[in-house]
């Protein structure tokens, strides 16, 4: 026993040896001080350039940028730190306990040698994870400093007031502003047309940049040609299929777009590519104008296109044509101003000559002058009424319903949150348009510039959204999925809605990306916070990541479709074929369920990285709550769980409880919802659903049974009587005829035969209306046979010795006119 405890003893300490050495040739103190001395200094540097510095958007990317790609460095080896400790504490606890001074026996001297070495080696190992969460501390708040310093810039420059453009030196100046403009542009083209003619190349030079306009315009022409014979709009007497309305929308405004559209940008390509043809500050001025002018073609092009006020057939909307038109009469000269207006401004800011003779006065004037041309026009297209959509048109995009309830529950539903939206365009609107007024003018051009923007920006996804939903909508209902996959009905609505909302959260994740910048958020800091609020959020002293939260959702949600997988495939095709009985079948099937959601809940729980010691207090904590008076609460939430997973009932059954009678309209943790047939909810506790009795109609399938009772005559036909009923009850359109409808005598009574109609329907829902709709017809035909439903009989004998009999109640006597009193009461 002693040599087998030697030997043990030995083996151990050469494993911790090994495990300590191994740790020690990884990562030295050595090595991470001279990592933290470079992270510093990087840290430094950044610090200077943030100190001494003009932070301008660019060079604020920048150095996020930096900081980002130190984080990402830093990471990976604070994990490495990190596992080895976690190794270090393993080795340390197993070695046991260090033992009291009270024990007789010390600890061995090999065992507390390696235990003095962990422990040197765990003090190095979290002396080196310190330092790395310092540098991780130091780059996060430099990150922070620079998007706060970000915000204080737009805050700063928004807030800046210039010259009022009501001031007479403005109004004055404005004039003079806008010759010297104009002749700077004139000045611009002529010294580069000096310079293109003083090259020894320059015949080349224009040949090359015509031939490749000339290239731009034949490919443009022929794409053009091709979209619209394929694609493009055809005389039609009745509206197309929607799909096809969108794609002609697309390819009818791309071709209207794309042939100027091609030119264009050839002349920007060709404005910013060096040795180009157009170059300099005229190239400059060539690239803005051909931007803008791309803009207002495109944007036209493309909203004529959905609107389709000439073509009502091919519209997209539900807007009538005159509406179109009148849409269409303001977003032309809209689209123009700004466009005017965006040129103006950038070639104040990107060309110098221009910049030079711009003053802020000028700016100031020319600022409010366009924006409040903009913000009348705008303000027009934000009217409601212009945008209302005309009822009655159901092959437009979704279909109304056709009960009036629904279609008021629903606009009231959209009713709030897009008059939210629309206060919040009109306010925005109206302040871009008077700030200009007050001296505000980048606060104008910011709200103007960025909402028209926008607007542009959400128009375009919005038809790109339509495309691929319908380009979704047709795949999952091809030849290849239906047929040749054999992808079955529900599958292929639930593989749809799917893929729709993964487009929607992709395609507002492009436009939110795309618009951030303009409203001076960074791309740099939208991606660093996407990807905190996926990996690491923090929660006070919590920290959430909500990519491992999907991936056990869905990992939990894999688990239980197996776990069903084995419950069907054990009760249809396992256990069957066992000679067990049918409830022993029923309670393993059962088991097996139970014990699979546990373990799908487990490993959805180590997938997420919980850390099941903080589940462990707080079921103590709710243990000592349940002896304190938490049963009910306890019960009622084991029982929610019972229900969701058993589904002994579910959201829109028929049920009965007690004297409650309606459809579950909700299940919550603690009680359910129970919508009565008088529309008035009903709260049950989900203990009680379980205690006691409970009638569920509709709990597999909506196969139910109707039965009228109806009395004749005792000396009807029966078998007349009973073949009418039952041709009433065949011709009934939601009789089933599996199985066929049987009338039966109940019973004989004293002055009647009582029938019973039974028959099966598909929806027992409609049992009462179909009740009434088979008594009706049963007393018509009833009527036209003659045969007769009696009255209740009843003989009243009296017996000679009843004293009623005898003597009857005399009838009282009227008073003669000489015994009334006098009429004036005298």
């Amino acid at each position: 026993m002693t040599r087998s405890l030697f030997f043990s003893l030995v083996l151990f300490l050469t494993a911790a040896l090994s495990l300590t050495e191994s740790l020690h040739a990884q990562s030295s103190p050595e090595d991470i001080t001279e990592l933290s001395a470079e992270w510093t200094r990087e840290l430094e540097v950044v610090e200077r350039i943030m100190g001494y510095s003009d932070l301008t958007p660019a060079l604020g990317d920048s150095l996020v940028l930096r900081l980002q790609e130190l984080v990402q460095n830093i990471r990976p080896i604070r994990s490495r730190i990190e596992s080895r400790v976690l190794d270090i504490q393993t080795a340390i606890r197993a070695l046991g306990p260090i033992p009291d001074a009270e024990q007789t026996v010390p600890e061995p001297d090999p065992i507390a040698a390696e235990r003095t070495r962990l422990n040197e080696f765990l003090r190095q190992e979290r002396s080196s994870l310190a330092l790395a969460d310092l540098a991780l501390a130091r780059a996060r708040t430099l990150e922070n400093q620079i998007g706060a310093e970000r915000r204080n810039r737009l805050l700063s420059h928004l807030s800046d007031q210039g010259p009022l453009p009501f001031e007479l030196s403005t109004i004055r100046g404005a004039p003079t502003v806008v010759a010297d403009y104009l002749a700077t542009v004139v000045d611009i083209y002529q010294r580069w047309w000096r310079g293109l003619t003083n090259r020894t190349d320059s015949t080349q030079f224009l040949f090359f940049g015509g031939l490749v306009i000339l290239a731009g315009f034949a490919a443009a022409l022929w794409i053009r040609r091709e979209l619209l014979r394929r694609f493009g709009h055809y005389d039609c007497d009745e509206p197309p299929p929607y799909s096809r309305r969108l794609i002609g929308a697309v390819a009818d405004g791309a071709a209207k777009g794309i042939l100027p559209a091609a030119i264009l940008i050839v002349i920007i390509i060709r404005s910013e590519t060096e040795s180009a043809t157009i170059f300099g500050e005229f190239g400059a001025l060539i690239g803005l104008a051909a931007g803008n002018l791309m803009v207002f073609i495109l944007v036209t092009a493309l909203l004529d296109a959905v609107l389709s006020p000439n073509d009502p057939n091919w519209r997209l909307t539900d807007l009538p044509p005159e509406r179109g038109h009148r849409i269409m009469r303001l977003v032309t000269p809209l689209a123009l101003l700004f466009c005017i207006d965006e040129f103006v401004i950038r070639s104040a800011e990107a060309v110098p000559s221009i910049a030079a003779i711009v003053t802020p006065a000028f700016l100031s004037a020319w600022t409010f002058a366009f924006n409040l041309a903009q913000g009348v026009f705008a303000l027009a297209l934000l009217r409601p009424s212009l945008w209302r959509a005309t009822e009655g048109d159901p092959d437009l995009g979704e279909a109304e319903p056709d009960d009036e309830e629904e279609q008021e529950t629903r606009r009231r539903r959209r009713r709030p949150f897009w008059h939210t939206v629309h206060l919040v365009l009109v306010a925005t609107t109206f302040v871009g348009t008077i700030a200009p007024a007050a001296g505000f003018t980048n606060l104008g051009n910011y709200l103007m510039n960025n909402i028209l923007g926008t607007a542009v920006v959400i128009a375009i996804l919005y038809i790109l959204r339509g495309l691929f939903r319908e380009g979704i909508g047709m795949a999952t209902g091809s030849v290849l999925v239906k047929d040749r996959l054999g992808v079955s009905h529900s599958s292929r609505s639930r593989y749809k809605i799917a893929a729709r909302f993964l487009l929607d959260f992709l395609i507002l994740a492009a436009g939110i990306s795309i618009v951030a910048p303009n409203w001076g958020v960074s791309q740099t800091d939208l991606f660093r916070f996407i990807g905190t609020a996926a990996t690491e959020l923090e929660i006070g002293s919590v920290t959430i990541s909500l990519t491992d939260i999907v991936l056990a959702i869905v990992v939990f949600i894999v688990s239980l479709g197996l776990i069903q997988a084995l419950k069907r495939s054990l009760s249809e095709r396992i256990l069957p074929e066992t000679e067990i009985e049918e409830s022993v079948r029923h309670s393993i099937t059962a088991g097996t369920g139970y014990i699979g959601f546990v373990l799908a809940a487990a490993l959805a729980i180590a997938v997420a990285g919980v850390d099941l010691t903080n589940v462990a207090l707080i079921a103590g904590a709710l243990s000592v709550g349940i002896g304190f008076g938490l049963q009910n609460i306890v019960n009622n939430f084991v029982s929610g769980m019972i229900l969701l997973i058993e589904r002994p009932i579910k959201v829109g059954d028929w049920v009965v409880v007690g004297t409650n009678e309606g459809f579950v309209k909700q299940i919550n943790m603690r009680a359910t919802e129970i919508e009565t047939w008088q529309r008035a909810s009903v709260i049950v506790p989900n203990a009680d659903l379980l205690s006691q009795a409970l009638t569920n109609w509709t709990h597999k399938d909506k196969i139910g049974r109707v039965d009228v009772q109806m009395g004749v005559a005792l000396d009807s036909d029966i078998p007349k009587v009973c073949e009418i009923m039952i041709e009433v009850g065949k011709a009934h359109p939601k009789c089933r005829r599996h199985p066929e409808p049987h009338a039966l005598v109940m019973s004989v009574g004293e002055s009647r035969i009582n029938l019973e109609l039974r028959i099966f329907t598909s929806d027992v829902i409609w049992v009462m209306w179909i009740a009434s709709d088979l008594r009706k017809e049963v007393l018509r035909r009833f009527k036209e046979e003659g045969i007769v439903i009696p009255y209740e009989q009843r003989v009243i004998h009296m017996l000679e010795g009843d004293p009623m009999a005898r003597h009857p109640r005399p009838e009282p006597a009227l008073p003669r006119e000489d015994e009334l009193p006098p009429r004036d009461g005298s």
